[in-house]
């Protein structure tokens, strides 16, 4: 048996330690599951889903800023969301209704984004209608819903009214844009890779650094440069997602994606409403997301 190089630990050693690091791991695994089964124990009292996903945003912005050595970050991300999940599962009752369209590859990509972002262990509902996703979303049998990311293309394709225009009717317990899947991206993603939003019926979060989604109806002589020229004027950085006109109706509505987290009734919006009198007639906030990280640590 070779000898170790001069001042070099003997492997035995050097595995006792990985044995202890791994003893202290799942030691502080367990108790971080407890604290989140106490947090459950508290937010039972109100009744609330106990998903908060501007939360879950910072924390793993928190470790992106601390790692650093040859530990893929990719692989810390896949790590902490089982972790994420598992103390959702422990706070609550935690399902997801997932998108899944056919062809099957389309369907499969959709549940897979679930999967990796959701838990291996979350149980997870198949809707094969964007309608169904909200449907249970609004019923209550599922906590979250995920649908396919809103663009022009999307909407194009959609054989009924699209989901983002669907939100922008209901009242205040109505499910809103909350995250956007897959967290973190990489500069090697395609364009056709699968991306994905996330709706639940929980209240927006400022997480930091988030891109807000605002319904807008107007006339259809309205241009969306004009729009944005105006909403530029006011202070927000605005652009377009996706465009939606019902059958023999005058108005349009427009999803925009502004730069920040807005809150609810934001000032600026309804000053831009005021700007536009006649041609952009309301807005509908419809949430936020954190924006994602790029795969890359400082």
């Amino acid at each position: 048996m070779a000898e170790s190089p001069k001042g070099a630990l003997p492997l035995t050693t050097l595995r006792r330690q990985i044995d202890e690091i791994d003893g202290t791991i799942h030691d502080l695994l367990m108790r971080r599951i407890e604290l989140a089964r106490r947090i459950g124990e508290e937010k039972s009292q109100a009744r609330g889903v106990p998903y908060r996903p501007a939360r879950e945003a910072q924390i793993l912005r928190r470790l992106a800023e601390r790692h650093h050595g040859p530990f893929p970050f990719s692989v810390a991300v896949r790590i902490w969301r089982e972790i994420i999940a598992a103390s959702l599962s422990v706070e609550g009752k935690f399902t997801v209704s997932v998108y899944v369209p056919e062809p099957l590859e389309s369907g499969l990509a959709y549940l897979a984004l679930a999967r990796a972002h959701f838990g291996s262990q979350t149980p997870l509902l198949q809707a094969r209608t964007e309608a169904g996703v909200l449907r249970a979303v609004r019923d209550g049998k599922a906590a979250v819903g995920v649908l396919p990311i809103a663009s022009d293309s999307h909407t194009a394709r959609a054989s009924a009214d699209p989901w983002w225009y669907t939100l922008t009717a209901g009242g205040g317990d109505r499910p809103r844009i909350v995250a956007s899947l897959p967290w973190l991206t990489s500069t090697d993603t395609g364009s056709d890779d699968a991306r994905a939003m996330a709706v639940a019926r929980v209240r927006p979060e400022d997480s930091g650094d988030d891109i807000s989604l605002v319904a807008f109806e107007s006339t259809e002589n309205i241009s969306r440069d004009r729009i944005r020229k105006e909403a530029e004027g006011a202070g927000l950085s605005l652009d377009w997602a996706a465009t939606w006109t019902q059958d023999q109706q005058s108005t349009r509505w427009q999803l925009a994606q502004i730069d920040g987290f807005l809150p609810e009734y934001d000032p600026r919006l309804a000053g831009l409403v005021t700007t536009l009198d006649g041609e952009l007639t309301r807005f509908v906030n419809l949430g936020c997301y954190a924006k994602p990280g790029n795969g890359t640590t400082p």
